[in-house]
């Protein structure tokens, strides 16, 4: 990556690590965790043992994001890209587990971070190693998640191609394998953001996600190319690697867009054929 597409990013990182929640009526934990909850759906199921919740975040301007929930073998909750829930919603997800593990997953990506772990003074907070100085802004960071996650039955992908920001989950599943990826694939289709966010929709423009229509859009946006690649062939060579390599994949999972519980490879294969 050149030095001037290396400050642009930088540039468009520091600008959405800078989104934050509104001001908390007091300092008690209380009303700051009440600060941190946006709108958002319901914890649903995607597999056995692994759920989604998409949830909004402060500004109206900004794509919804979704958040991961996965039952370690100890019977634990692993928590990825974690969202504030109101009480209905944590008491949901504390009847699937206790929470053991946050992945907070890159630098933009710590919105509530900070708050989960007052909530749950043991939670082990663990992020890649390139995003760990800019985690630790917000919330002390326990552990790297290259060293961390493999005793727990977790592989991690390092995307190529891609500027190193982010990590790329595998989760074993009863039926097969579930992929969790945060900002380096999206999943936008029209009845995702009616549903999640209505007043939305311009942003599918400005994300660069072509094809727009009741098929949506799975890729790399626009702006994820300009800001997040740094090697367009390499990616896409990464990108149909996974899809050769792991035959029973089940679900994808991305941070903004509909999760995909269906034709999963094939998907994937979509995704890179977007780059030729």
């Amino acid at each position: 990556m050149n030095q001037e597409k290396q400050d642009a990013s930088e540039r468009f990182y520091s600008f959405f690590s800078s989104i934050k929640p509104p001001q908390p009526k007091s300092t008690s934990t209380e009303d700051e965790w009440l600060s941190h909850v946006s709108p958002h759906g319901e914890i649903e199921e995607l597999a056995p043992n692994l759920w989604h919740v998409t949830g909004t975040l402060p500004s109206s301007t900004m794509v919804p994001r979704e958040m991961i929930v996965y039952k370690l073998a100890d019977g634990s909750l692993l928590i990825h890209s974690a969202i504030a829930l109101n009480e209905a919603g944590m008491t949901k997800l504390e009847s699937l587990g206790v929470p053991n593990i946050l992945i907070v997953p890159n630098r933009i990506h710590r919105l509530d971070a900070r708050v989960y772990k007052q909530r749950y003074p043991k939670l082990l907070v663990v992020c890649p190693a390139a995003a760990k100085p800019y985690v630790e802004q917000v919330v002390t960071v326990d552990g790297i998640a290259e060293e961390v996650l493999p005793a727990y039955g977790i592989t991690y992908h390092e995307p190529a191609g891609i500027r190193p920001q982010e990590l790329v989950y595998e989760l074993p599943l009863s039926t097969g394998k579930a992929l969790v990826f945060t900002d380096i694939l999206f999943n936008l289709n029209k009845s995702y953001f009616e549903q999640n966010l209505p007043t939305g929709k311009f942003l599918f423009q400005w994300l660069g996600a072509s094809a727009i229509g009741s098929s949506g859009f799975f890729g790399i946006t626009g702006l994820g190319r300009q800001f997040f690649m740094s090697d367009r062939n390499t990616y896409r060579q990464w990108l149909e690697a996974l899809a050769d390599n792991i035959p029973d994949l089940q679900v994808i999972s991305v941070a903004h867009g509909s999760p995909i519980v269906a034709d999963c490879n094939y998907r994937l294969r979509q995704a890179a054929a977007r780059l030729l």
